[in-house]
């Protein structure tokens, strides 16, 4: 009977609300699980297999739902903070790695000649145009691209070898 039901909802709402809220301390959580409460009432007939008093039937499900929902939200708080660590951990490990990048690419610019060094330096770590590159090393601009070249040529072959094989 849909008029006894909507009496009964508007018996016990606010007491189950209240209930809900005092367990959550979360208003519209309260309120969302006596509301889906009463709709599992009424689509699954639950009705038909209270045994009890509608009141304790009501007040004992809604307390299952709340522990439900805060062991819910603590299984999501754990998973958030386990993946928290591992962004972390894949942060301080990126550092790593862009220190490694770093150790190796500085190694491979003391090993060429002094001209490539230099060019690679002026061009690519103190972002000089290739002409004030070109003026300050007493060459051409085309000598200066022809040092860059050859240089990112090594870096490129060095770095794999030296970044792959163990320390």
């Amino acid at each position: 009977n849909l008029d006894a039901y909507g009496i009964l909802f508007k018996k016990y709402y606010k007491l189950l609300a209240t209930q809900a809220f005092y367990i959550l301390k979360d208003e519209m959580e309260a309120e969302d699980i006596v509301q889906l409460l009463f709709i599992e009432i009424w689509d699954r007939q639950l009705y038909l297999n209270i045994n009890t008093s509608i009141k304790a039937y009501l007040q004992s499900a809604v307390y299952n739902r709340c522990l439900n929902a805060i062991s819910k939200h603590n299984t999501a708080q754990k998973k958030l903070d386990q993946y928290q660590l591992f962004l972390n951990y894949k942060g301080s490990e990126a550092e790593v790695d862009h220190y490694h990048a770093v150790k190796v690419i500085n190694e491979i610019l003391r090993e060429m000649p002094e001209q490539r060094s230099r060019a690679f330096n002026l061009v690519y770590l103190e972002d000089k145009k290739y002409k004030e590159a070109a003026d300050e090393m007493g060459i051409t601009i085309n000598s200066v691209k022809t040092h860059l070249k050859l240089a990112m040529k090594s870096l490129r072959l060095k770095f794999v070898t030296k970044n792959n094989s163990p320390d």
